[in-house]
């Protein structure tokens, strides 16, 4: 019999969200860190050096004082967890010009998703196979592998 193997999600996060994590531990976006944190593997973060910077930039005049060492530790959980990614298309597809930095990694790197809060800035549900969906939908989506995977006995016991 055949191992079950789960394929790992691929995923570009926006910005407004890595924000939102560093900003308050509880919540939905809070909950995308716990899962990256956890010993099992669901899902791939996908970064490009555009996003990076947006993510880096954005943190220093956003995040508090008193928020700074959350901001340290979630910034480098996402440059050491994630798969870095060089897109060499070039998008304009989106109304905030800005956000097409975030579909051009996506495509780059072949995700599943794109995670964002704007999601009236991007095509309508989904663009090249990309699901563009609101934090609820991907968190709902890892709930659902969690469970599968747990359901399926492993072979190395």
């Amino acid at each position: 019999m055949a191992d079950a193997v789960q394929k790992i999600v691929r995923v570009v996060i926006d910005t407004n969200h890595i924000m939102s994590a560093i900003l308050s531990s509880r919540g939905a976006s809070a909950k995308l860190i716990d899962w990256m944190t956890k010993e099992e593997d669901y899902f791939r973060l996908l970064l490009s050096q555009p996003i990076w910077d947006e993510y880096s930039t954005v943190a220093d005049w956003l995040i508090p004082e008193e928020r700074q060492e959350e901001k340290v530790r979630i910034l480098n959980i996402l440059r050491l967890q994630s798969d870095w990614i060089e897109p060499k298309i070039h998008l304009d597809v989106c109304s905030d010009k800005s956000d097409n930095r975030f579909l051009e990694c996506a495509v780059a790197g072949n995700a599943d998703y794109l995670v964002t809060k704007n999601i009236r800035h991007f095509p309508p549900k989904e663009y090249q196979g990309i699901k563009i969906v609101r934090i609820r939908k991907f968190l709902s989506v890892l709930e659902t592998i969690e469970r599968s995977q747990k359901a399926v006995p492993s072979k190395s016991s």
